[in-house]
């Protein structure tokens, strides 16, 4: 066994890193050697957050689909691995099932489909995309 970090030179991108699992998994991520790069809504808490973890970061929403297409254009460098951190599911009873669940349950699929789409070339073939919740 070795001493060396096991994600060094490695890039790790966190969609909403700022709080929960999402800033959790950047901790490891950085404490294991990798560059990170955060976003999250909230800017004072993201900048606080990079700051703390030596991160790049970029506050928007990745519901907004000019933006969250313009950040991955954007990036300077390949992505390793992509977590997409935020709100999990909605567990509820079938009889307790109503259309406001079931649209929001479809829009996570949606939202999960367009940053697939939008990272697709800036994950390098070797890379790893996962989504919590």
């Amino acid at each position: 066994m070795t001493d060396d970090p096991e994600l060094a030179g490695q890039t790790v991108v966190v969609l909403g890193g700022s709080s929960g699992i999402g800033l959790e998994t950047a901790r490891r991520a950085r404490a294991e050697g990798a560059n990170v790069i955060l976003t999250a809504r909230e800017p004072e808490r993201l900048y606080r957050v990079g700051l703390e973890l030596g991160a790049k970061i970029a506050a928007f929403d990745v519901n907004d689909a000019e933006r969250l297409t313009d950040f991955f254009g954007e990036l300077r460098a390949s992505i390793d691995h992509l977590l997409v951190s935020g709100g999990g599911p909605d567990y509820v009873p079938f009889a307790d099932l109503d259309t406001a669940g079931i649209r929001r349950g479809v829009e996570r699929i949606v939202l999960s489909m367009r940053i697939a789409v939008a990272a697709k070339d800036a994950v390098r073939p070797t890379g790893s995309w996962r989504r919590s919740g």
